[in-house]
């Protein structure tokens, strides 16, 4: 019999079992077969793929993907002897070294009522979160839980040196139970209900936290952080691991609750042939990684198969990662035609493995007997997983937040950073959708899904006066899936802007409920608020992205005779239109010259929907700001550009595609780009409590760029001031990230083409910081700021007030001054701190003031510098619930204008 005869045989075989057994059928992957076939999961994918394509059998989208046959092929009343009897069959090493752990994990999981509270045992790597995981699985697949039932996976090592955040974080807070509980919140274990609570670590949990777990184990019921009157029934199954010994590290009323302890193997007690399965495992996870084949000679797999691995399967797996990313690297550079693990790509450690050969040499060339062994990629079924084809909004996000962590960044700082990236990420999710039909839509995100969300966008649409692009529908349809996915795999994630979205868009967040409910009532689910914060997103983009229907315009402008109108010319000829336009700047042509030529055009070209400019190098990278500032027209940047880079622009502003659209996909094609602008918040260290920030609306490349020129032209060296680059978005969202960052850290000044609306910053244009007159005004101003902050002491030493709250006061005072283009020297600036902080104390005192008599002529010249003053000041009067006299104002009004 043929080999696809076979494959077919064994799953009817398959099929027809479950349906005897359970009256439906769920599908079988190609991992399962070719497991039980004991044949290489690429040639059963092919011959999956085959049967499919020929009508045979069915093919269920979902990931991985599923197979079954037709209905009226099944046999009823009929099985296999040779059948995947559960998930714990999946695992490598059941039938051997595991076979204990798994028998003792399926008896936990079956045994009556609700299943037995596990401990697993074991040395760091040796798989005890996994073993969980396939605990989970198999309880759904008895039906000990629901299918949709929650696994919820946590590790109490992540706030070990916290004990009470730990204790809240899996029991739940009561409001007010200590200091920033400001409201009730739900804890794992509620989270958890109905499904299994896995607790890593477990030994790290302290003592009145393991007791806390003994009413859930004992009762079924527990009680929050902070809350002493109030308790909550819960259903479901704990499972601890840890791996330090049991009778030192956890209390022993905790032990002798757990009624099942499963002790996981070290490595180095598994079998040879349990190691070559592993390490053929790993070895075709990265070759769908990289989808190419990989090979490795006979040493090295020796090497691995022999080594004394002391981290165990984790360490295995992190070396052969590896190893096959500089066998990768050599692939890449040509010194090895094809991709191959040699000998020296090895740690030595991994390398002293071959010393035991000869001791082993039986054991061993049962598995390795060629030279080279090649694990092949399937061209016909790359990688299964690629059927789903989700974009993964929340990757994105979690990308980023590792950079910050691995560079560093306080959690503080990343909260600040993740709040100002959050737009940014979601509008390149949401604009780099393709769009299909509906039914294309229907193979990737779950039917149910997609009519929940259309009927959710067209209630909305009646709320709020509008219609959404069927953008919004894809977008949102695969958002809720992928938050589906993850809430039931026990993954949830921040929504930093979440306070900001309620604010702003309140009635839009009010509607997202809706939704909310919906897909918990459909999934059996809890959506957390965060979630809710995201779906508003949805609801609000597009009142940005698709109210204009007119096209950017595309500027070329480059250094040289012909290079910008020759690409130009090169894109316009390939689209068959004359739209892009080149500028060639002479290399002797002053930069003045250009600047005031790009902006003519730019103001001819602008059909409402702003430029971009694509540039080569030098001032023209920062002439994009300069224009906005004298035009208003919304202008983008993009620098190192090339012809494909410019023939794609102008492509994308032909489709009417947004400004932010064209941008994100130019920067998208070139790999150097994308990397020094996504490193976009000076993550080398910490960032500073002080603060300059250079924001661009021509994008942050340009920001990046301002960075060293406005270090070097304010001659700021010290190690306590960083350059926080910021993209400007919009004006709005400008000046909410403006308020973010300043409720973190201290701002000394905005270098910017848009003004902040807070006066009480210090401000200076992005042209200005080319203008030496004004930079020298700057960094007066900043002097002076410094000499406010030292007489913070002065104040605290000799005035009975707050001097921490006064000068904070003092400084916005001075700001306000500044920035209406009052100046001050030094002497009258300390002279006016000292004046107004001895009166705040004497009006605080109340202490009797006599003031001289003032001309009612001196009140009347100057009304609107009285006013003006009395206008800025009245911060400080409401913070120190005072109210100073016209008598007062008028000495203050002689110390500034001199009277």
């Amino acid at each position: 019999m043929r080999r696809i005869d076979n494959i077919y045989k064994v799953l009817r075989d398959l099929c027809s079992k479950e349906y005897n057994e359970r009256r439906c059928i769920n599908g079988f992957s190609a991992t399962e077969i070719s497991l039980i076939m004991n044949i290489q999961r690429t040639n059963v994918s092919s011959d999956l793929n085959k049967l499919y394509r020929d009508g045979k059998i069915e093919k269920i989208l979902k990931k991985p993907v599923l197979y079954k046959i037709k209905e009226e092929d099944i046999q009823i009343g009929q099985g296999t002897e040779k059948v995947l009897k559960d998930a714990f069959d999946n695992i490598i090493g059941t039938s051997f070294s595991l076979k204990n752990a798994s028998q003792q994990a399926r008896a936990a999981i079956i045994y009556p009522p609700n299943g037995l509270h596990t401990l697993l045992l074991g040395e760091t790597g040796t798989g005890k979160s996994m073993f969980a995981e396939v605990m989970y699985k198999y309880a759904k697949e008895i039906g000990k839980i629901k299918a949709n039932a929650p696994f919820i996976s946590f590790n109490c090592a992540d706030y070990a040196n916290n004990p009470q955040l730990l204790v809240s974080h899996i029991f739940g807070v009561k409001k007010g139970a200590y200091t920033g509980a400001s409201r009730d919140t739900i804890g794992l274990v509620e989270k958890a209900n109905e499904g299994i609570l896995f607790l890593d670590e477990v030994h790290r949990l302290p003592s009145e936290g393991q007791e806390m777990l003994f009413s859930i184990i004992d009762k079924g019921i527990y009680r929050r952080l902070g809350d002493s009157e109030e308790e909550y029934k819960v259903k479901l199954l704990i499972i601890c691991a840890t791996t330090e010994n049991v009778e030192s590290a956890l209390l022993k009323t905790f032990t002798r609750r757990i009624p099942m302890i499963i002790r996981l193997p070290a490595l180095k007690d598994r079998t040879i042939e349990e190691r070559y399965e592993l390490i053929k495992n790993f070895l075709k996870i990265e070759v769908s990684c990289i989808k190419q084949s990989i090979s490795i000679t006979a040493n090295a797999l020796k090497a691995f198969l022999l080594y004394n691995c002391s981290n165990n399967i984790g360490q295995l797996k992190s070396d052969i990662k590896l190893s096959c990313s500089k066998a990768f690297l050599e692939n890449m550079m040509k010194r090895d035609k094809n991709i191959c693990i040699h000998s020296q790509y090895l740690p030595q450690y991994v390398l002293s493995g071959l010393f035991k050969y000869k001791e082993k040499r039986s054991e061993i060339d049962r598995f390795v007997n060629q030279d080279v062994i090649k694990f092949c990629l399937d061209e016909n079924n790359v990688r299964e997983e690629e059927d789903i084809k989700i974009v993964d909004f929340y990757g994105a996000l979690e990308e980023k937040r590792k950079l910050l962590e691995s560079n560093g960044i306080s959690e503080k700082d990343i909260k600040l950073i993740m709040s100002l990236d959050i737009d940014t990420y979601f509008k390149k999710y949401i604009l780099n959708i393709d769009k299909d039909s509906l039914e294309e839509l229907y193979k990737v995100v779950d039917r149910k899904i997609v009519d929940l969300v259309s009927e959710f966008l067209n209630k909305a649409s009646e709320k709020l006066l509008m219609q959404f692009d069927s953008k919004i529908l894809y977008g949102l349809s695969m958002h809720v899936a992928s938050t589906v996915e993850r809430i039931l795999n026990g993954k949830e994630i921040k929504n930093h802007q979440l306070e900001d979205i309620k604010k702003m868009h309140s009635r839009e967040y009010e509607i997202s409920y809706d939704l909310k409910e919906k897909v918990e009532s459909t999934f059996h689910i809890r959506i957390p608020e965060d979630e809710v914060g995201f779906i508003t997103m949805f609801l609000c983009i597009d009142k940005e992205d698709y109210e204009n229907e007119s096209s950017v315009g595309i500027i070329v402008a480059m250094h040289g005779e012909y290079t910008a109108s020759s690409m130009a010319d090169v894109a316009n000829r390939l689209l068959g239109e004359k739209y892009a336009i080149g500028y060639d700047m002479p290399l002797d042509q002053k930069p003045e010259t250009a600047l005031e030529n790009l902006t003519e055009i730019v103001k001819e070209i602008d059909k409402g929907r702003g430029v971009l400019l694509l540039v080569d190098m030098g001032s023209l990278v920062l002439f994009g700001d300069m224009i906005y500032e004298k035009t208003k027209v919304p202008v983008k940047t993009i620098e190192m550009v090339s012809t494909p880079i410019v023939l794609e622009a102008t492509r994308k502003a032909t489709l009417k595609a947004s400004l932010e659209e064209i941008y994100d996909c130019c920067i998208n094609l070139n790999p150097h780009i994308v990397r020094s602008y996504a490193d976009n918040f000076s993550i080398n260290s910490t960032l500073k409590k002080k603060v300059i920030i250079t924001a661009c609306i021509t994008g942050q490349g340009t920001a990046i760029k301002l960075k060293p020129i406005v270090e070097k032209k304010l001659e700021i060296t010290s190690n306590d001031i960083d350059i926080l680059n910021i993209d400007i978005v919009n004006k709005k969202k400008f000046n909410h990230n403006i308020q973010k960052i300043k409720a973190e850290k201290d701002i000394l000044a905005v270098v910017s083409a848009v003004k902040p609306d807070d006066e009480s910053l210090l401000y200076i244009s992005t042209s200005d910081i080319f203008d030496k007159k004004k930079v020298e005004l700057l960094k007066s101003r900043l002097s002076l700021i410094e000499e406010i902050y030292d007489m913070r002491e002065v104040i605290g030493e000799n005035v009975n007030i707050d001097s921490y709250k006064y000068i904070e006061c003092f400084r916005s005072f001075y700001i306000r001054l500044v920035n209406n283009k009052v100046e001050l020297n030094s002497s009258a600036l300390i002279g006016l701190i000292l004046h107004i902080a001895c009166v705040i104390e004497r009006m605080l005192s109340g202490e009797k003031i006599i003031y001289r008599k003032y001309s009612e002529k001196m009140l009347d010249e100057n009304k609107d510098k009285y006013n003006f003053v009395r206008e800025i000041l009245k911060p400080m009067e409401e913070a120190f619930n005072i109210e100073i006299s016209v008598k007062e104002y008028l000495i203050i009004l002689e110390t500034i204008y001199f009277l």
